[in-house]
């Protein structure tokens, strides 16, 4: 890729050449474009059906003049393998049989995905360690943006030798890895200290922020989890504690625990998969958040900030989420909702009705995020603005 850019500015510099002066600032401006256009890919193992951190910094990248490609894994065979958004690509790739619930074969999947991608870039950016193994992608310059503990997955569900072992061998992939880095990205500072004082890796937080967009609130006693469908546990803890209270729970989302949740309760207000689009859409209908997360996971201890409490907040929704942990914490000294005890189904009552009765305003911007995280690509790929005068 670098050197294609070489050969269009060569021809750029001859083409001007001839006319000093007014040209000749042309030139600068020129050069600059073409230095800081780069072919970007990012690899994340999920469908990014959606996944709102990698395809916002997709956004930005795209919005900043790079060709951006995301790489995803559609595990269900059920998505479009391709689609283009706001100037960036999604490829999606098809593995093996669908809809495959064995651990084993989902680590097998998972590698041949990995395997399975090739391209030149000028930048590859891995979201979470389990994406690493991309083998047959080349790329002059790398980022690992490390959104949660994956190698702490394997053993959130269920702990048994086989996952043990899984969990041992991503965490001694992550750090046979990381001299491979230019940059890491963390997305909580519970999570950035956790990778310091573990890893020893330094990293840029960025938090899964967006600008404020509040939308009048229905008042209608609704409260909606949208995102990955994971823990059937606390899904069934929502239904549970809505049933106390009078409200009506919606979900919409992708994830290993749907198809468990709508068997359990087959009149749920399920709305399947959704984009940036139906999210907003979404967020008209409700008036609180659901983001409870059991305080026993290690991610959770160590501080990841749930992506849902951010968008509920730019949209004027509260959130309920889990006490005695950072998210719970964050949550609270920011005013974006109230907390309650995990498996606790009157806290989590009590703290839906809290919440139903709160204004939330949040004081984050996009822009804050957005310009640490171009500011850290542009110092990787050496195209600062400042590289031009």
């Amino acid at each position: 890729m670098r050197n294609s850019q070489n050969i269009v500015k060569l021809r750029l510099n001859m083409l001007v050449h001839t006319s000093p002066g007014r040209e000749a600032s042309k030139l600068s401006l020129t050069e600059f474009e073409v230095r800081a256009m780069a072919s970007i890919c990012l690899v994340v193992t999920n469908g990014c059906a959606p996944d709102p951190r990698v395809e916002r910094h997709a956004r930005w990248l795209a919005e900043e003049g790079h060709a951006v490609t995301i790489f995803a894994w559609d595990r269900k065979h059920d998505l479009d393998e391709e689609t283009i958004r706001d100037g960036y690509t999604i490829l999606r790739k098809r593995i093996g049989r669908k809809s495959s619930h064995s651990s084993v074969k989902i680590v097998r999947y998972k590698k041949k995905f990995l395997k399975s991608l090739q391209g030149q870039f000028d930048l590859l950016i891995h979201n979470d360690s389990d994406s690493i193994g991309t083998s047959n992608i080349r790329a002059a310059h790398k980022i690992l943006d490390l959104h949660d503990v994956a190698h702490a997955w394997p053993v959130m569900q269920k702990t048994s030798i086989l996952r043990r072992f899984l969990s041992s061998r991503m965490e001694k992939q992550l750090r046979s890895s990381m001299n491979s880095y230019d940059g890491f990205f963390t997305s909580s500072p519970g999570l950035a200290a956790y990778f310091e004082q573990e890893f020893s890796i330094h990293s840029s937080v960025i938090l899964n922020v967006r600008n404020s967009n509040p939308l009048p609130r229905p008042k209608m006693k609704r409260i909606g989890f949208f995102g990955r469908i994971r823990d059937h546990d606390a899904m069934v803890l929502l239904v549970e504690s809505c049933k106390q209270i009078g409200f009506n729970p919606i979900f919409a989302g992708d994830g290993p625990s749907v198809n468990r949740l709508i068997e359990r309760y087959p009149d749920i207000d399920y709305r399947g998969q959704f984009d940036e689009k139906k999210l907003s859409e979404l967020m008209t209908e409700i008036d609180v958040m659901y983001a409870m997360y059991n305080p026993e996971k290690e991610n959770i201890r160590l501080g990841a900030l749930p992506v849902k409490m951010f968008d509920a907040a730019a949209f004027g929704r509260p959130t309920v989420t889990t006490a005695g942990v950072p998210m719970g914490d964050f949550c609270i000294e920011h005013r974006l909702g109230t907390v309650a005890s995990f498996g606790n189904a009157d806290s989590v009552a009590d703290a839906i009705k809290d919440a139903y009765e709160l204004d939330v305003a949040t004081k984050q911007t996009e822009e804050d995020e957005r310009t640490k995280f171009m500011s850290a690509v542009e110092s990787i790929l050496g195209t600062r603005k400042e590289a031009s005068h």
